[in-house]
């Protein structure tokens, strides 16, 4: 993996700033309307009798939002990491776009890519166990 400084050219929205901004609206969904009140059941558990992947991660959003991060890596571990990943990100990202900070670039190889994948695969199968044990 090679990291590198990279000043940002103008006129450009770096990925954490929008992806961060959908993170932020969802909390604040999750704050103030009754969410879980108005989405549908899983169909996934109403046909299969287990949890699917993401099962509770509007709950562990709505959890994050009201502050109870216990509570949230409770209900979904997965979800709720990479909730307040992202809303880090997200900060990092708005300062570098604020204060003009040149910022981090991560290159990783091609077998480095498929090693991340891999790992990605594997957070899902382990948090999918997890649900699957605890629900």
């Amino acid at each position: 993996m090679r990291v590198s400084l990279k000043q940002r050219t103008p006129g450009q929205i770096e990925f954490g700033v929008i992806y961060g901004g959908i993170g932020l609206l969802a909390l604040l969904a999750g704050r103030f309307l009754p969410v879980i009140g108005l989405l549908p059941a899983c169909i996934f558990k109403g046909l299969t009798g287990l949890p699917c992947p993401t099962c509770g991660s509007t709950r562990s959003v709505v959890h994050l939002s009201h502050g109870a991060v216990s509570a949230a890596l409770f209900t979904n571990p997965l979800a709720a990491a990479v909730f307040i990943a992202a809303a880090l990100f997200f900060g990092y990202s708005v300062v570098t776009l604020l204060f003009h900070i040149p910022r981090l670039v991560f290159s990783l190889s091609e077998r480095e890519k498929t090693r991340s994948r891999g790992i990605a695969a594997a957070l899902v199968l382990a948090n999918w166990i997890y649900l699957i044990v605890t629900l």
